[in-house]
Order: structure tokens, then sequence, then C-alpha cells
């Protein structure tokens, strides 16, 4: 895997989070929180100057989250072969640093940032959160699951069952937490399916069937 930074994906996702609410989750908080001077006027020149000033600390953790890919990759890949039967640690995935906390993943470029400022072991957390979402999502498709939000919400709740495995969470050492707290009731209930131990295949499309019927 890939880790780089790139100044011109921070704009880009400025623009799209600047006062983005998602799930509960206030994107645009985080951003302003953190940036309190950004604003849409000057998000250009200011993404600039931040990376220049800050050109140092920004390169140092990328070497970091090297060691944090490393740390992670070869249980992850492990537990994720032996749950989807599939080795993905042959595909190409690339992280990008990012100066807003806002861990946003491209499914179709197998790309995603993390937040520069997150400690050594949340950086693993997010590394192992969107990797394992890559391959849900690739799973997902050789069975023909339908891509709808459904399968976005088992997704997230799919990460916090599996990457809260003992052996993962050995190597990453922060829990996996839901990010989306509208979410907490469906991860109570899937949970029980999660404990029967069925293959993956059944155990999305029972979670499925499950979330279509609460609509």
């Amino acid at each position: 895997m890939n880790i780089e930074l790139n100044k011109q994906l921070d704009k880009e996702v400025y623009l799209a989070f600047h006062d983005a609410v998602v799930g509960e989750a206030d994107f645009g908080k985080k951003i302003n929180e953190n940036h309190p001077g950004i604003t849409l006027g000057n998000y250009n020149k200011y993404i600039d100057d931040f990376y220049i000033e800050n050109d140092g600390e920004l390169e140092q953790v990328r070497k970091d989250t090297e060691m944090c890919f490393n740390e992670i990759q070869q249980i992850l890949f492990l537990e994720l072969q032996k749950y989807f039967s599939y080795d993905y640690s042959k595909k190409n995935y690339t992280c990008f640093l990012s100066i807003f906390n806002c861990n946003t993943r491209y499914l179709e470029t197998k790309t995603f940032q993390v937040y520069y400022k997150r400690s050594h072991d949340m950086r693993k957390e997010v590394i192992a959160h969107e990797l394992t979402h890559f391959a849900f999502y690739d799973f997902c498709t050789t069975i023909n699951a339908k891509d709808d939000g459904n399968l976005w919400e088992l997704s997230e709740i799919f990460n916090v069952l599996f990457l809260n495995l003992p052996s993962l969470q050995e190597a990453i050492g922060a829990e996996e937490l839901l990010f989306y707290p509208d979410l907490e009731g469906k991860l109570k209930d899937i949970k029980e399916v999660w404990k029967k131990q069925p293959k993956a295949e059944e155990f999305i499309i029972t979670s499925m069937q499950y979330l279509r019927n609460l609509e």
C-alpha cells in the first residue's frame, strides 16, 4: 500500500465536506474546530500555506503511517482471507494523509484518507477500517449484493464486529467503535446474527434482509 500526501484532494474534500452532516456525524464542525480560519473564500490559499508551513511534520507522520500499516497488514489480510476466502493483500491501495478529520474513502480507486493528527494506533484503526470496507464491498460484488443504503449501513456495522476480533485488536490497539450513532440499534440486532458465526455470504444476505424489513 502506498502512503502519500495529496494537497489537491484535500481541497476537494474541503469543498465536499465543509458543511456536510452524514448519519449524525457533523464533518463541517470537525473541519471548523481544527481549522477555524478556513472559509470558502480562502480555502485554496489556506491549504497551500498549511502544506508549506507544516511540510516537515506531514512528512514525518507519513513515514510513521507506513509503520502503522506494517504493524497490522499481516494479521488483517489473514483474517480477511479467512472470512472472505480471498487474498486482498494483492490489490493496490493508497492511503493519503489529510489535514481534515473526514477520513474519506473511494471504493472505485481503492484510495482513502487518514487525518494526520490521529495517534499512531488510531491511524492503524483507520487503515484497518478502510481496507476492511474495500474487502467487504469487493465480496458483495461477487455475490451480487445490491449496493443500496442498507449495504452501506451493513458495511459500517460489519467493521465493528470484524475489527473487534481479539487477534485484530491486539494488532490495532484501538477499539473499533460505531462512527454513526443512528446505527446503534441495528448493530445490536445484527450482532445476534454474527454470534451464530455464519459464513460471509449467509451473514450478508441475512443481515441485508433484516435491514430491508425495517424500511
